[in-house]
């Protein structure tokens, strides 16, 4: 981000966290286990829950048409359940456990109040969602095919 925060992670929510920074974060959340062909999320659900894979696989998976489609396979450290984090809006796809795996779950009303007291914090963590959205938008626009400057 051109300087504004150092890199101090490789995880992409923690990116620009210290040590002790990321520690408070980590341990709002709770480690959820999901057993393989279990359900994370499901498509429609409502929730505002925000997900880190901490081990395993699991798949993002679409209906259309009434067919199941496998959109894209995640692992440890991929964030998933972002958009639904920052609006509040139904999930748009399921997402389903490979294999045994574990999650941490930040539940949205506790991580925002724990942020509104910080906002050095909440300016490094809302910085780093943002840049994986925007990430997640350019890889969508590129798979589409459609090449336009963003």
């Amino acid at each position: 981000m051109d300087g504004m925060f150092p890199d101090e992670s490789d995880h992409p929510l923690f990116k620009y966290l210290n040590a002790a920074e990321r520690a408070q974060i980590e341990d709002l959340g709770s480690v959820l286990p999901i057993a393989s062909d279990g359900f994370l999320i499901r498509e429609g659900q409502k929730d505002s829950a925000l997900f880190s894979v901490e081990s395993g696989r699991l798949e993002v998976v679409t209906v259309r048409d009434g067919e199941e489609n496998v959109v894209a396979t995640i692992g440890p450290g991929d964030v998933l359940g972002e958009v639904s984090f920052i609006d509040k809006s139904p999930r748009t796809v399921s997402v389903r456990a490979v294999n045994d795996s574990e999650v941490r779950v930040w539940d949205r009303a506790e991580l925002v109040e724990h942020l509104r007291s910080k906002p050095d914090l909440l300016a490094k963590f809302a910085i780093a969602l943002s840049e994986l959205l925007v990430e997640r938008l350019r890889d969508s626009v590129r798979r589409q095919g459609r090449v336009r400057p963003v």
